[in-house]
């Protein structure tokens, strides 16, 4: 299935990066307190691996991940829920410039919606070898991708 993804993916970029084994973050907006530390400690953990982080780094605790593996200069692919930058934002810029870093898009829309985030979310979580999910409310929109996630083979990981 990933190998037909490629096929829809928009890429600026390293793209080698892709070639390596993936591991998606995922981490709500309204996350419980709890969450952040648990996040932290686990980007810590996994910049010390040859991995690969793949995750759209837009909420709060994902913003704060991609910090600690950039300090780190750990790769990451950047999963965008909206078409490719046109300007690479300044926080993106030092790890794109180093080739570090890879934006992935699989929608021509300027702009992000729920179902771009939803879209990007599910082909993410397709691409990785495992799938890392920060705490998160039972009413998130998580919910619905860890629960469908788990019924399949995908190793599936929530941080406690």
């Amino acid at each position: 299935m990933y190998n037909f993804l490629r096929f829809f993916m928009d890429l600026s970029g390293n793209k080698s990066l892709l070639d390596r084994e993936l591991v998606a973050f995922f981490a709500s907006r309204n996350a419980p307190a709890q969450a952040a530390a648990l996040a932290r400690k686990w980007a810590y953990e996994i910049a010390q691996t040859d991995k690969v982080v793949i995750s759209g780094f837009h909420s709060p605790i994902e913003r704060e991940v991609f910090s600690v593996l950039e300090a780190h200069s750990h790769p990451v692919i950047v999963a965008l829920g909206r078409s490719l930058y046109r300007k690479i934002p300044s926080h993106f810029q030092p790890a794109f410039d180093q080739k570090r870093l890879l934006f992935i898009s699989f929608r021509e829309q300027r702009r992000p919606s729920l179902s771009n985030s939803q879209l990007r979310n599910w082909a993410v979580a397709e691409m990785a070898s495992q799938v890392v999910f920060a705490p998160f409310a039972p009413s998130s929109q998580l919910s619905a991708l860890c629960f469908s996630l788990s019924l399949g083979a995908t190793k599936i990981i929530v941080l406690e």
